[in-house]
């Protein structure tokens, strides 16, 4: 009687074989939970691992180092150390260590579904030890470099800088008062509401006129942001890039391409970002602080709305001051509050229990 036959698994693939196999075989759900998109991406970020790998974990060996071989040691020392960014010489986020982590994690399961391992390295990292999965939605700024962003908001820029000028009201009021990306872009003259006040006129509150209820809100301004915005206002006739221009924060006449074309004259989204951007890349260099997860307008806003929820504001007031529907719309915060406030703040899935 013959003998049962042995069939052995097939031959591993080589590391640059192997990302081809699986973006062949994956299905666009196996991919979508990794954050990133485009094969191009996918191939990148394979591509650093291969090369880390390919050099000894970045010289700790004397040889290069098989893919086969991994262990959840060498992931975590990949993540520490092995992880780059396209954008030169800028530091990589956790968010970007958590998906190079979910790559490495989808790839090594169809390793060893096809049998070219024996186990996956990536799933056997304790869970203390993997990157910290963050909501982008949730990044706020650490104490210390929120201090130094306002510090870089103090200085009154001279009254013939009108970008500056208006740089600086823009980023106070969102900084100041919570307001969303798209509110701020969307202030126009008129938003302005003003109270006589010794004699003089002087803006006293925002009036908000957003597409819900909700966000159709009056937003009262404190003494720093009326200084801000007076200054920008006192310059802001002579800077706008059209006399028709009624958007608050406007293009000014130096960056608008054709002075002499009809335009909108409401600031970008990717200015608005840029603008932001710069601002905590300048406070995190001055202060020596990490960067956070996001550099965008939305972190600024995050960390106010978490500053009043941990200073005893009630979240029911918070949802109100921030243009909310109710206090769900702040559960995406919860793990940056103080544990009393914390109890405060309930999602639908809370309700639901």
């Amino acid at each position: 009687m013959p003998s049962a036959l042995n069939i052995s698994p097939p031959p591993a693939p080589e590391m640059e074989v192997l990302i081809d196999l699986w973006l062949d075989q994956s299905s666009a759900s196996d991919r979508d939970p990794i954050g990133i998109k485009g094969e191009p991406s996918y191939r990148y970020f394979w591509s650093t691992f291969t090369r880390y790998l390919k050099t000894g974990k970045n010289g700790l060996l004397p040889h290069a180092l098989s893919w086969q071989e991994v262990t959840p040691v060498d992931v975590l020392g990949f993540l520490e150390s092995g992880p780059s960014s396209r954008k030169t010489d800028s530091k990589v986020s956790d968010i970007t260590r958590r998906r190079y982590w979910r790559l490495l994690e989808r790839i090594y399961d169809f390793a060893l579904q096809n049998g070219w391992v024996a186990s996956n390295p990536v799933r056997e990292i304790v869970k203390d030890e993997q990157p910290r999965s963050e909501d982008p939605k949730g990044a706020i700024m650490s104490p210390s470099l929120w201090k130094a962003l306002q510090q870089c908001l103090h200085p009154l820029p001279p009254e013939n800088d009108f970008q500056a000028l208006r740089n600086r009201a823009l980023l106070i009021c969102i900084s100041e008062l919570a307001l969303s990306p798209m509110e701020v872009r969307n202030l126009k003259m008129n938003s302005i509401l003003y109270i006589e006040e010794e004699g003089a006129r002087r803006p006293q509150a925002l009036q908000l006129d957003g597409p819900g209820p909700n966000q159709r809100r009056r937003v009262h301004m404190e003494p720093f942001v009326v200084e801000a915005l007076e200054s920008w206002l006192a310059v802001r006739d002579d800077a706008a890039s059209s006399p028709q221009v009624e958007f608050l924060f406007c293009t000014t006449r130096r960056n608008a391409r054709n002075p002499n074309a009809k335009h909108s004259g409401q600031m970008t989204p990717v200015t608005l970002l840029d603008l932001v951007r710069t601002l905590i890349e300048k406070a995190a260099r001055e202060s020596n602080q990490p960067l956070p997860a996001r550099l965008g307008p939305q972190i600024l806003r995050n960390t106010r709305l978490v500053m009043w929820l941990n200073a005893g504001v009630p979240a029911s007031t918070v949802a109100v001051w921030a243009g909310l529907k109710n206090i769900k719309g702040l559960y995406h915060l919860r793990d940056h509050l103080n544990p009393e406030v914390r109890l405060t703040v309930k999602s639908v899935r809370d309700d639901a229990t």
